[in-house]
């Protein structure tokens, strides 16, 4: 039979019990625990061991450019330097086939790095005679004597083999040598093995029959060839020009011609829309998320089926789940080197564009595509952190800057779609520019959105706003002046408020002006116009420290004159430019949150002139409606809130998982309303009635709410305001009309011009007319010499002077007001006018508003006119 034979160079001897360990674990490699033989019953007499002095191994001689392809042969001192002894092991086999096999599982065995370490093997200086050890790192190669059969096959043999070792020498037994084109049916026809030439053998597992180069055979580096081949080196020295210099000067029959003066040629504006021209460049910038570690969990699954299942899937295709940071990994291709793509240039190196970390794949010399904000590609390394833009660090901005024809646009844009730009990790894209209008001097940003949903759908927005170059055009003058008086405006409101909660201080009443609606109203109202001329003139300095190069060109060049690297930036033309475009994005939210202030100051307007027409009736009917209503209303809120909460929660459950206006709380609260006003059946009834369980529930979820909200709760609304309306209608009915009140108010000025004029002229007639305040003052005066009781000069004290808002502090810390007060005088006075009469009373009387004033007035000002002329009346 055939016999395996290893030669291995030693260091040292080896004693017995070194053989019997090497013995023991060849004997487990040549026959493992898997195979049918059992290593103990054959390793003792089918495998021996020994050593000898002196080297006695071989090496393979390649001769290179012959046409032999090599062949094994002894080895010299310098081959083997430091051994000194040789190890020979011999394997009995039965068969080539078997042969062929233990010699490949051989070999793997005494080249493992843990068998040098066992052993003491000495290391080989070389393989073949160009230096190398083979790419795989074999040092040492078994071989097989295989003595028959009698004639060894060749390549033109048409019997088969096998095995390797019944094909003659440089052969190897390949399982394509048999194989026919059949042209009828396409496809290669035949089986079996057959002898082929050693050189072809570049893939053991494709080429041969049992999977491996016969490495005794072909040499050590037969089946280690590369799965593709790089043809760059058969193009290093080859030179042919794809253009060629035409001299169109040259006119046939008239001689040469002088050649045309050539002006150069000028940057063409970009315009968006008519009037509307690009500024620097469209930007393409995508967010992208991280895969998640799909060691720990996939998707969040427990380990069961559904999370075997889910691991599966096709990574290239789209990933299952993706983790919650952002991803800012190198990624894609650059398709120029693709052959697949439309861009591909195989004249084209990338080692010439690309830097040896760049590249997705080395061995088949594809560099990645695109890169990060936060990446330098000219440098070919990290930005300076001067030229990176910080919201902008991990987003993959893509440039169309405005020297870029139609045609390199069209590549630009190939070169997006070929090289992958948008794959199973975006989560966003956005495609913002920036436009100027000189006609009305404004520049405006526009921002369009494609988001990325986890049930996979993709939403789009935009975001479009204007910012105006100068803020002071025109009548800059009158402008300023109008600002001016409303600051001024501002501080006297201001200030008269102040005043009232000084008033309210000095009274003891902080909680009561704390608890007013109204002074709420005016204090938000003057804090949002604050806030308004704040961003108002953050803005202003915003566009005084704006500025604008003449031009942004954030590519390194345009498509034209780049071959590959389409989308290369240069790092300071890029960092001009978004610098550009963010200060034209925070002056424009600027203004956008000195718009919204603006906005909501002129409806706190119109609610604080209402409240400040609440004083006469006829104009303070939507005030005192809402007053008189507002204990309904409440109520009909809960009501309303009851039935709202209940159908939004419904119509989550019954159609959420499907129709995307009910999917969350928030969109059904508003759908819910919309069909409540619009009821338009034909925005929502088929998408609804097919995500409804069933087309009867459907109907009875629709049409009870339309009944319970807008027939039964929106009349049940309307009634209590109509309600509060008649009220307030019927108690004011026999109330001035304004126009009579400002009549009046109108008569008494003019009565006030007129007697002073007289007096001023000496007229006898001058004090006829009397001021309102001065009468009242005079009476005031009047009762303080006007001998009445306690209890009567307390209830006209407080009804004019302090307008019934008087408090006393008591030691205990309690404090008692004005009706209180007068309480406990009506109750002294009844006590001493009970002590008078000889006795105290069993029950003390009430007492009349009219004598001791304990029921507080409606009206302060009427009891306090009251209340004097009772004074006067006592006097």
């Amino acid at each position: 039979g055939p016999v395996l034979r290893l030669a291995l160079p030693l260091t040292r001897d080896l004693s017995s019990d070194d053989l019997s360990a090497l013995q023991r674990r060849l004997c487990a490699a040549v026959w493992p625990a898997s195979s049918a033989l059992s290593a103990d019953s054959q390793c003792p007499w089918r495998l021996w061991a020994q050593t000898s002095a002196g080297v006695n191994v071989e090496v393979w001689n390649d001769p290179g450019a012959n046409d032999n392809f090599g062949s094994w042969g002894p080895a010299n001192t310098s081959d083997v330097p430091s051994a000194s002894w040789t190890l020979e092991v011999g394997v009995l086999m039965k068969s080539n086939s078997e042969a062929a096999l233990a010699r490949a599982a051989l070999t793997a065995e005494v080249n493992c790095a843990d068998f040098a370490a066992a052993f003491p093997l000495a290391r080989m200086a070389r393989v073949t005679t160009q230096g190398d050890v083979g790419t795989r790192g074999r040092q040492y190669v078994a071989h097989v004597d295989a003595p028959g059969p009698v004639q060894k096959r060749g390549v033109g043999s048409r019997l088969g083999c096998a095995s390797h070792y019944e094909c003659g020498d440089g052969l190897f037994c390949s399982n394509w040598a048999l194989n026919t084109w059949d042209a009828s049916r396409a496809r290669y026809a035949g089986a079996g093995g057959g002898c082929d030439r050693c050189e072809t053998c570049f893939d053991g597992a494709t080429y041969t029959l049992d999977g491996y180069c016969p490495e005794d055979k072909c040499g050590p580096r037969a089946g280690s060839a590369p799965k593709c081949w790089s043809a760059h080196s058969l193009f290093a020295n080859y030179s042919c020009p794809d253009r060629y210099a035409i001299n169109l000067s040259v006119v046939p029959g008239g001689g040469p011609a002088p050649p045309a003066e050539s002006t150069p040629r000028t940057l063409r504006a970009r315009f968006i829309t008519p009037f509307n021209r690009l500024v620097g460049a469209v930007i393409v910038r995508q967010q992208r998320l991280q895969k998640p570690d799909t060691s720990t969990s996939l998707c969040s699954l427990r380990n069961d089926s559904i999370s075997r299942y889910s691991a599966t899937a096709d990574q290239s295709r789209g990933l299952l789940c993706l983790g919650a940071a952002q991803d800012a990994s190198w990624y894609g291709t650059d398709p120029v080197f693709a052959a697949a793509s439309r861009l591909y240039d195989g004249k084209l190196n990338p080692a010439d564009y690309y830097g040896p970390a760049e590249f997705s794949n080395p061995r088949t010399s594809q560099p990645f595509g695109f890169f990060p904000h936060g990446y330098d590609g000219v440098a070919q390394a990290s930005k300076n952190s001067t030229l990176v833009v910080p919201d902008e660090t991990n987003n993959f901005l893509l440039y169309f800057d405005e020297r870029v024809t139609n045609v390199q646009a069209q590549r630009l844009l190939t070169f997006i779609k070929d090289g992958q730009f948008i794959d199973g990790q975006t989560q966003k894209v956005e495609v913002e520019f920036n436009t100027f209008n000189a006609r009305v001097r404004t520049f405006s940003k526009f921002v369009i959105s494609f988001t990325w949903q986890e049930g996979g759908a993709i939403t789009w927005d935009y975001d479009i706003f204007s910012v105006p170059t100068y803020l002071y055009h025109g009548n800059a003058q009158r402008r300023h002046a109008l600002e001016v008086l409303s600051m001024v405006l501002l501080g006297l409101n201001t200030l008269s408020e102040l005043g009232d909660i000084v008033e309210a201080l000095r009274k003891f009443q902080v909680m009561g002006y704390l608890r007013s609606w109204s002074n709420v109203l005016d204090w938000c109202h003057f804090t949002l116009m604050a806030a308004g001329w704040y961003y108002w003139f953050s803005a202003v300095r915003l566009s005084n420290t704006f500025h604008l190069d003449p031009a942004y060109q954030p590519l390194v060049s345009p498509a034209a004159q780049t071959r590959a690297r389409l989308f290369l930036t240069d790092p300071v033309q890029e960092r001009e430019f978004l610098q550009f475009s963010r200060d034209l994005r925070t002056i424009g939210d600027t203004l956008r949150i000195y718009s919204n202030l603006t906005s909501v100051c002129v409806i706190l307007f119109v609610l604080r002139l209402l409240k400040a027409l609440h004083f006469q009736p006829r104009m303070a009917l939507v005030t005192r409606t809402i007053a008189v209503a507002f204990s309904d209303l409440v109520h009909f809120a809960a009501l309303f809130a009851v039935v709202y909460v209940g159908y939004i929660i419904a119509g989550v459950l019954m159609f959420g998982h499907q129709y995307q206006s009910f999917s969350t709380m928030s969109d059904a609260a508003q759908f819910l309303i919309v069909i409540l006003l619009g009821l338009d059946t034909t925005q929502f009834h088929v998408q609804l009635l097919h995500a409804s369980p069933s087309s009867e529930l459907y109907y009875i979820y629709l049409w009870t709410w339309v009944f319970l909200a807008l027939f039964v709760l929106f009349n049940i609304f309307l009634a209590i305001i109509i309600e509060g309306y008649t009220t307030v209608k019927n108690s004011g009915h026999d109330a001035r009309s304004i126009a009579m009140e400002l009549g009046m108010v109108l008569t008494h000025e003019w009565g006030v011009l007129r007697s002073t004029v007289r007096q001023l002229m000496g007229q006898a007639d001058a004090d006829d007319f009397i001021h309102d305040d001065d009468l009242r003052d005079a009476l005031v005066d009047y009762l303080k010499d006007c001998p009445v009781t306690a209890n009567r000069a307390l209830s006209d004290y407080a009804s004019i002077s302090l307008g019934n808002m008087m408090q006393i502090r008591l030691p205990s810390g309690k404090h008692l007001d004005a009706v209180g007060l007068r309480v406990v005088l009506a109750e002294l006075d009844l006590s001493k006018a009970a002590e008078g009469n000889g006795g105290s009373p069993s029950k003390s009387p009430e007492p009349s508003a009219d004598a001791a004033g304990v029921a507080a007035p409606q009206n302060p000002a009427s009891a306090g006119d009251e209340a004097v002329a009772a004074a006067a009346a006592d006097c």
